[in-house]
């Protein structure tokens, strides 16, 4: 009986010998580096802010970034199943997944709970898996909604990276999540999706396919509004335009990202794929009323960026424009913060959980009702 290999096993994801020579050149200054940026800590106010162990892992971050490409940065970071894998061994618990068609399923931290639910759309640019810690984040926000009296389960979409499959597949999956959801006893008042950097463009993506349905996609079957959305970091531009580009003066202050590495993550993600598709994967070049009526399909909406992340100010005119048509808009630029800063704390294990990731705990425990 013949198997389907794993796409981390189909030659075009493989690593050559070439890529690993170069991964360990890329690698190879780091001490070096992140003992500068140890020394220098002290004398900004992003190094004031973090622990050692944050500007450690920051700095490292910026050089597996800005020095690996599409295959060595997914070998990196492994695939999300792995990262779902290794948190739930650690917690001694069996794994719950869902398998839901067209290679995406779900992977419930801890049991299902449907009564009321948070939908976890990962970052990693569609081209690798995510970030480690995610589980536990995603844990530590169910742990405190159930000390408030509010169980919620907590459920991550495995879903396709590039280039194993394009646009709108990734839509699809997401849609096809909900769904199940729904199916399975969810309210959709109930369900609050979240998503950080590429995660929030799918949010994005599923608000856009529910007001401008994609061919090919199913469309959503909604007995009201999804209860939230929150995006920590949604990527909202990919490509520049000839009469828009991005531009920032957030290079150097303490992200990982650069626009030199977003540009090439997302020709990518862009490569063959229609024009009629842009609206939904750079969410701010969309035609201007494309979020019109944005609010009765969901009930409220976060965004959060960081003060010092390179998209700052793209997030920021993102947000604008989702305002313009959703009253229930909620926008917090995080002092000091890069790219899904929370998550990094998580990632090092840092007790002081920093200043904005209470301020989510409050907004999802709000959308919730007792």
């Amino acid at each position: 009986m013949s198997t389907v290999a794993s796409p981390e096993d189909l030659p075009r994801n493989k690593l050559t010998l070439l890529d690993k020579l170069q991964m360990f050149m890329t690698l190879l200054p780091a001490p070096l580096a992140i003992a500068w940026a140890l020394l220098k800590s002290p004398f900004t106010s992003y190094g004031r802010a973090r622990s050692w162990k944050r500007i450690v892992m920051d700095r490292a971050s910026l050089i597996v970034m800005t020095g690996m490409n599409r295959r060595q940065a997914r070998a990196f970071f492994g695939p999300t199943r792995k990262a779902y894998d290794d948190f739930v061994k650690s917690k001694k618990w069996e794994p719950v997944v869902e398998e839901l068609g067209d290679d995406a399923r779900l992977l419930w931290i801890g049991p299902k709970h449907t009564d009321r639910v948070l939908l976890y759309f990962h970052g990693g640019a569609l081209v690798f898996g995510t970030v480690a810690s995610s589980p536990a984040f995603w844990n530590y926000m169910q742990e405190n909604l159930k000390k408030r009296g509010k169980p919620t389960g907590a459920a991550i979409l495995n879903y396709s990276l590039v280039p194993d499959q394009m646009f709108p597949i990734q839509l699809k999956q997401t849609v096809l999540a909900i769904q199940h959801l729904i199916d399975s006893g969810a309210k959709p008042q109930n369900i609050q999706l979240v998503g950080d950097s590429v995660g929030g463009t799918m949010i994005h993506q599923v608000l856009s396919h529910i007001l401008h349905p994609v061919e090919g996609v199913p469309i959503l079957k909604l007995s009201g509004p999804l209860g939230g959305g929150y995006m920590m970091s949604p990527w909202t531009r990919m490509l520049d335009t000839p009469d828009n580009c991005l531009i920032t003066d957030r290079e150097g202050k303490g992200d990982f990202l650069t626009r030199r590495v977003g540009l090439y993550w997302a020709n990518k993600v862009i490569d063959g794929v229609p024009e009629s598709a842009y609206p939904y994967l750079n969410a701010n070049t969309a035609p201007t009323g494309w979020l019109d009526g944005v609010d009765k399909h969901i009930k409220r909406i976060l965004i959060t960026a960081g003060e010092m992340e390179v998209l700052r100010d793209e997030i920021l005119k993102y947000s604008k424009a989702v305002a313009k048509y959703h009253p229930e808009t909620t926008t917090i630029v995080h002092e000091n913060g890069i790219h899904i800063d929370p998550l990094f704390d998580f990632l090092v294990g840092d007790d002081a959980r920093g200043t904005l990731t209470p301020k989510i705990l409050e907004w999802l425990d709000e959308g919730f009702s007792v």
